[in-house]
């Protein structure tokens, strides 16, 4: 699969969203406009998520394309490969690099296997991840939702979910953390497809 909306358990949140919420049921679009991209639970979803961080989703599509041309095989032991002004070469940060590195030797020292996260709970997952170096709860969720596609992931910092959720309760200020968890009761259990829209509404 290509989109993240074409995982079937992501599709069905946003059909039920799309025909039940007030906000959301008003919007004339379809589930199958989601374009965001289904990663899988591997290493290249893993460094394409250190690509984002900080970022606009168009300058972390913009890096990830240069990425994957200059290293059309992503896999641990070819990073490990890239010296520092390779990876600058990429478009990586002196940081990016460092975590991505730091990534791939975890991986083929076998004290981190992304595969095996499938088989944990969300909780265990967030623990897995946030132990990484330059991996925060940021990282954790956007695996959970584009690695996993786990149906109730709720990004409460992301700044695109709370610029999104201004529009979607007619704030004229962005709430902050704590408001934005809260709110993110009313969309459970299909949080991670709230989040999709939100992102929409914020980009549209």
């Amino acid at each position: 699969m290509e989109y993240l909306c074409q995982v079937p358990r992501i599709y069905d949140g946003l059909e039920y969203l799309l025909d039940h919420d007030p906000v959301f049921s008003a919007l004339d679009i379809t589930s199958a406009e989601f374009t965001r991209p289904y990663f899988g639970p591997g290493f290249p979803g893993l460094v394409r998520i250190v690509l984002g961080q900080q970022v606009s989703t168009q300058a972390a599509d913009s890096l990830w394309q240069k990425f994957i041309q200059g290293v059309p095989a992503i896999t641990p032991d070819t990073v490990l490969l890239l010296n520092a002004d390779e990876m600058r070469a990429l478009g990586l940060s002196h940081q990016k690099a460092r975590y991505i590195h730091g990534l791939a030797q975890a991986i083929k020292d076998k004290s981190f296997d992304p595969l095996a996260l499938e088989h944990l709970s969300d909780e265990e997952i967030y623990r897995e991840i946030t132990a990484l170096k330059g991996f925060g709860n940021w990282s954790a969720e956007m695996f959970l939702m584009f690695g996993l596609a786990r149906p109730d992931v709720w990004p409460a910092g992301d700044l695109g979910i709370q610029e999104g959720l201004r529009i979607y309760l007619g704030l004229t200020g962005r709430p902050d953390l704590a408001r934005t968890e809260k709110e993110g009761a009313r969309f459970a259990p299909y949080r991670t497809a709230a989040s999709l829209l939100l992102w929409y509404l914020k980009a549209r």
